[in-house]
């Protein structure tokens, strides 16, 4: 079942369980297609509702760069909810990464792989890693032996285009 998040007048989130997928058979991996270019104000908003519950929620924009941003500045958007991006002063859609640059992203999915193991987190979004993918930041084996090796108590959701085949048959 293929489900995007298009208008968000189509698919309002109600509740966690009601979340869009890609794959729902996983309860520890979901997949939310995204349109591209878009982060979709649903997931934000379903973050918020999770973390509200009480459950610390991560959310990592791992190709948008922000100005003061990081690994090591969060932005806490509410109590239990942290969001963080690169630190690049640009988004990332090439892979044409300075030294600098492709430092900072790699700073980045180091922390999200140690923020993983912390248990810190019960449900980690993460945007765009089938992109990541794509450009080569992240090879296929270090994203799947991410995901395969995550805490049992610790759900990941991620959103982009273009699923890797690899990582939906995990979600499966």
């Amino acid at each position: 079942m293929l489900n995007t998040l298009g208008h968000p007048e189509d698919n309002l989130v109600t509740d966690r369980a009601s979340l869009p997928t890609h794959c729902a058979t996983s309860k520890q991996i979901q997949i939310i297609d995204t349109p591209a270019d878009r982060f979709c104000t649903e997931i934000v908003a379903d973050a918020l509702k999770i973390a509200s519950q009480g459950q610390k929620v991560l959310i990592v924009q791992l190709l948008k760069g922000g100005i003061r941003q990081g690994h090591n500045q969060a932005i806490n958007l509410a109590q239990n909810l942290d969001w963080i991006r690169c630190n690049l002063i640009r988004n990332i859609s090439i892979s044409d990464l300075n030294d600098l640059e492709l430092h900072n992203f790699d700073q980045l999915w180091k922390h999200v792989r140690g923020a993983a193991r912390t248990n810190e987190y019960s449900v980690m979004i993460l945007d765009d890693l089938s992109l990541a993918i794509e450009l080569g930041l992240i090879s296929i084996e270090a994203a799947t032996n991410f995901l395969t090796k995550l805490p049992a108590d610790l759900e990941i959701i991620l959103t982009g285009t273009n699923p890797h085949a690899a990582i939906v048959e995990l979600a499966a």
